[in-house]
């Protein structure tokens, strides 16, 4: 079992909701993951563009793959992959829990990772919701439509171990919004020192953070 995998809380899901199911996808689900989280698959593709273009080890023009960024394509990573001429994704891993009954618009307790250039686990989509508990008045689609199950904590520590098992430098995510830098940094993850990171903060949209192991 890839060790990506392991990063979904499933026994707190399993504790807090015993009658959920599970579904895994990995690498070799790679077209099937982009067919279910074409959003999330192409920000993944966006940030390790972005981590390649910090590294200062390629000479591309960073608009190379402005096209493929405009139509906002899921396979972006296949994009970049070309462009830089080496591979760029090595593990990939959406798990899912649903509770019969609970039909909503998208699953909602659910983590997408990935391990990718240059050595990093990026957590591209976490969202760790109760089905069965709605909250009132909040729309059906939105990411906080429902209770917390409150295993955030526990993912992020799965997600540490896993990337000191694989020997990875580090662990990034996007901050949807300035309201999530404090969120993640209760566990340990650090808006990235950029420039880019610095007019995201100013944005309060799309924050590059970091675990450096």
């Amino acid at each position: 079992m890839s060790k990506l995998h392991t990063i979904f809380p499933e026994d707190g899901v399993r504790a807090a909701m015993p009658e959920a199911t599970f579904t895994s996808f990995g690498l070799k689900n790679l077209s099937s993951i982009a067919t279910l989280k074409p959003q999330t698959m192409f920000e993944l593709g966006v940030t390790t563009w972005h981590a390649a273009i910090m590294s200062r080890q390629f000479s591309v023009a960073p608009n190379i793959l402005g096209d493929h960024v405009d139509r906002r394509e899921p396979h972006l990573l296949k994009h970049v992959s070309r462009a830089l001429n080496r591979k760029v994704l090595f593990d990939l891993s959406y798990r899912l829990a649903n509770v019969p009954g609970t039909a909503t618009i998208q699953p909602k307790t659910q983590v997408l990772v990935a391990h990718v250039f240059p050595n990093r686990i990026h957590i591209g989509d976490v969202q760790l919701l109760d089905p069965r508990k709605p909250k009132g008045g909040v729309a059906g689609d939105d990411d906080q439509s429902h209770e917390s199950l409150r295993l955030l904590g526990p993912t992020i520590e799965n997600a540490v171990k896993a990337a000191r098992d694989i020997g990875a430098d580090q662990i990034t995510l996007t901050a949807a919004n300035r309201g999530l830098v404090s969120v993640f940094g209760r566990h340990g993850f650090a808006v990235e020192e950029s420039p880019f990171a610095k007019q995201a903060m100013a944005m309060g949209v799309g924050i590059p953070m970091q675990i450096d192991l």
